[in-house]
């Protein structure tokens, strides 16, 4: 009987080794598959265009493909929804947009920012209006008239985001009088205004640069603290002693529960990604905050504070 023991003993012990050395083994082989990299906007908007930058970036550190998968609807919530369906073994990440984690303000919210460990923000960049170029409104004092006395549509990116939560502010502290029309896919959203479906486009600066440039939309206010690069005659929230100034920001998570291992090894590869030239290009082009860039636990507090914040901001409007 005690040899049957210590043989059991000693069978138990060599198993829990190669249970240790397969742990070992696999977090140094991480990754040894390609990584989903989850987009759940529409292709070809802003945040398309950056996960796919990140994406690619993070494929040359990383060594191993990084496919872009776009999983719309619900205004990013069926991407959340996705992930957190998934086992939390790092190789499914996401993109998570300040228009999301407005979501994450409300008090019936079905996610909570501890449902994600955030790996980093990678661009914070103003927003706006803006309005066909050849609309015969030319000015935010155009349109304030104009929403004094009737309907002035909005194109945006949901009910509840940001773009609509802005929306109410006007409503609500000018007597406005605008309606928000929802559309996840961006392109959808910007040709809705092009093509005289809606009057008013809300979005930002850097993801509307062709438009801009070509003189298909024209922004009429920043919602910003200074004037915008490049769009100096165009007034900011700040100045004009608005309340609503919700920075907009693009970040990178993965399912809560992820191996500190797996996670820093993400965290480590976006840190270097912020080096490359290709990725200050990006910023450049996304008319983004120079600063942008944050990483692991700053990263997680400025979600956690950004939430916090727009919470607060919810609450005020509401009284």
């Amino acid at each position: 009987m005690r040899d049957i023991i210590s043989v059991r003993a000693v069978i138990g012990a060599l198993a829990i080794c190669g249970m240790l050395d397969a742990d070992i083994t696999s977090a140094r082989a991480y990754p040894e598959r390609p990584i989903n990299l989850i987009v759940p906007w529409g292709v070809g908007g802003g945040g398309d265009r950056v996960g796919r930058v990140i994406a690619g970036l993070l494929a040359s550190k990383l060594g191993v493909s990084v496919p872009v998968i776009n999983v719309t609807g619900a205004s990013g919530q069926v991407g959340l929804n996705k992930v957190l369906n998934e086992p939390a073994d790092g190789y499914n990440i996401i993109e998570i947009t300040s228009d999301t984690y407005i979501l994450f303000a409300r008090s019936n919210s079905r996610f909570k920012v501890s449902d994600f460990a955030s790996i980093a923000v990678v661009d914070q960049q103003p927003s706006g209006f803006f309005l066909r170029y050849d609309s015969p409104w030319k000015t935010w004092d155009d349109v304030l008239a104009a929403a004094k006395s009737k309907t002035v549509t909005v194109a945006g990116s949901g009910i509840g985001t940001q773009s609509d939560v802005t929306v109410n502010y006007f409503n609500q502290d000018l007597r406005l009088n605008l309606v928000t029309i929802p559309f996840d896919d961006p392109g959808l959203r910007w040709t809705s205004v092009l093509g005289e479906h809606a009057d008013l486009l809300y979005a930002q600066f850097g993801d509307l640069d062709a438009y801009l440039s070509s003189k298909k939309l024209r922004p009429i206010l920043a919602f910003a603290d200074k004037r915008v690069a490049g769009f100096p005659g165009i007034p900011t929230t700040k100045e004009l002693g608005y309340r609503i100034d919700i920075t907009h920001f693009r970040s990178f998570a993965v399912k809560a529960g992820t191996s500190a291992a797996l996670y820093d090894t993400l965290v480590s590869a976006m840190n270097a990604i912020a080096d490359s030239p290709e990725y200050n290009k990006m910023l450049e082009a996304q008319t983004a905050l120079p600063d942008s860039f944050m990483s692991g636990q700053r990263a997680q507090d400025y979600v956690q504070a950004w939430v916090a914040g727009v919470r607060n901001l919810l609450s005020k409007n509401a009284k």
